[in-house]
């Protein structure tokens, strides 16, 4: 045998396998993928991190929470700020004796310091906040995607910054932010009251 006539063979046998395959693949399977057909969609999260209800009630909480302790600290740093300038005119003036002097120096430097370690304490506080109130959100998002993907039946479920380019029909995200504003409400609209006896 030639080398040709190897050549043509192993083509053949080649062809023969990859038609073998290609049938395989294209036949009807038994399970349930084969009964309908593979979708793929997609979901901004920036886009329901940002707009979702839920997101909205996490930032209303955590203004409540600390508008007030951040207004008291400004207060403070106004207050800490008046002080500086008037000790600093009274020095300038030479209207306080030396030990008034340095005991309002110390009283102020208290204050400042006190004032720093509660500043440190306010934004640790924030900041533990926020990334809980992050880390409910994403749950919340991530639960709420999965639903409607189950509902709807759909195979993968591609994040925003995933892929390059796709057509609106796959766009599940205003199905999930309805999913997630009819879980708000009805979150909202459960009784927290017990009973009266």
């Amino acid at each position: 045998m030639n080398v040709r006539a190897i050549v043509n063979t192993g083509l053949k046998t080649g062809v023969s396998i990859l038609f073998t395959l290609l049938c395989f693949a294209m036949s009807p399977a038994s399970s349930d993928t084969a009964e309908r057909p593979f979708r793929i969609a997609i979901v901004n999260v920036a886009q329901l991190l940002e707009n979702s209800p839920q997101s909205k009630a996490a930032n209303e909480k955590l203004k409540t929470d600390f508008v007030p302790r951040e207004e008291a600290l400004d207060t403070e740093q106004k207050a800490i700020k008046e002080l500086e300038d008037s000790l600093a005119a009274q020095i300038e003036s030479g209207s306080l004796s030396e030990e008034n002097k340095l005991q309002k120096q110390r009283e102020l430097r208290d204050r400042q310091r006190t004032y720093a370690r509660v500043m440190d304490d306010f934004r640790e506080d924030v900041r533990n906040a926020r990334e809980i109130a992050i880390d409910t959100l994403q749950n919340q998002i991530v639960q709420a995607i999965g639903d409607v993907r189950e509902r709807e039946q759909i195979d993968v479920v591609l994040r925003e910054s995933d892929f390059i380019v796709a057509s609106d029909r796959v766009d599940i995200t205003g199905k999930v932010m309805q999913h997630l504003q009819q879980k708000f409400q009805a979150e909202q609209v459960t009784p927290d009251a017990k009973p009266k006896e």
